[in-house]
């Protein structure tokens, strides 16, 4: 039997998402903070609870979970993806509002040790943070989405990025949402788009206009589109995601005037 080199195994190992859940669960609600206390990391999140600004009218960490329905189980009888992530936003938003400066060093440790697990596990999954004030939310890693939210103004940049969280699939109103802002950027931009790619500018404002997003195209009207109106919420979903993907090709695309000039003007230069 051949011998495969270490850095090989590490580099074809896919990650197994139900034990970085475990590491984490034992990390978070298990392990004592260091070996002569039996104090954890959600111990000392309970006793900070009201110091935190997403608490809400909730008067304890309990109180909280239950509002939330946040119970995560050593072992999850319905376990995905999906349970990981939100366990990690859950815990992550929970060890990251501790007050360190009121921590021992020990616990401080324990404390950055555990959100530094978390970042390896989101970006071993492709995940990525996405601030939104002073909570974080882990979304799928989109490079066109990312792309677009470094060039649009700081107050859309996170809806960009938002778009793919797990907790927007099969919410119709909100992608709408995310969608109309985008269309509010684009439109004063359109005419330079048509003249970029007239093809581009027509398939994305027919979409805006005809896919029960600016306008009521579902019910009896005269906006009425009536293969809109036939169409189930699966159907549309999927057409708001690809006008999301449009609208994203739309403003790289607009962003890329300025590149293809200053390219033409160099092809342009004469060879000395």
């Amino acid at each position: 039997m051949s011998r495969v080199p270490f850095s090989q195994v590490l580099k074809n190992a896919k990650i197994d998402i139900r034990r970085e859940y475990d590491r984490l669960y034992e990390l978070f609600y298990i392990a004592p903070l260091y070996s002569s206390n039996g104090t954890t990391i959600r111990n000392v999140c309970a006793s900070y609870f009201l110091r935190f600004p997403f608490r809400d009218t909730c008067v304890s960490l309990d109180d909280f979970d239950d509002i939330h329905e946040y119970h995560f189980a050593k072992v999850p009888s319905d376990f995905d993806l999906d349970y990981l992530i939100s366990f990690c936003e859950y815990s992550y938003n929970l060890a990251k509002n501790i007050p360190t400066d009121s921590l021992c060093m020990e616990w401080n440790n324990a404390m950055y040790f555990y959100l530094q697990q978390i970042n390896l596990v989101v970006e071993k999954i492709g995940y990525m943070a996405n601030p939104q004030g002073r909570v974080i939310d882990f979304v799928p890693k989109d490079q066109v989405a990312i792309s677009v939210a470094e060039i649009v103004d700081s107050s859309l940049s996170y809806r960009v990025i938002e778009y793919n969280h797990r907790s927007m699939k099969g919410d119709l109103e909100r992608k709408k949402e995310v969608l109309l802002a985008l269309a509010d950027k684009l439109e004063p931009q359109r005419e330079n788009l048509r003249h970029i790619n007239t093809s581009l500018e027509s398939d994305i404002f027919f979409l805006l206009n005809n896919l029960n997003v600016r306008h009521n195209n579902k019910d009896v009207g005269k906006k009425q589109n009536p293969v809109v109106a036939a169409m189930s919420e699966e159907a549309i979903e999927q057409w708001y995601d690809d006008t999301y993907q449009t609208l994203l090709l739309a403003f790289l695309e607009l962003d890329n005037v300025e590149r293809k000039a200053r390219i033409k003007q160099l092809k342009a230069t004469p060879k000395g």
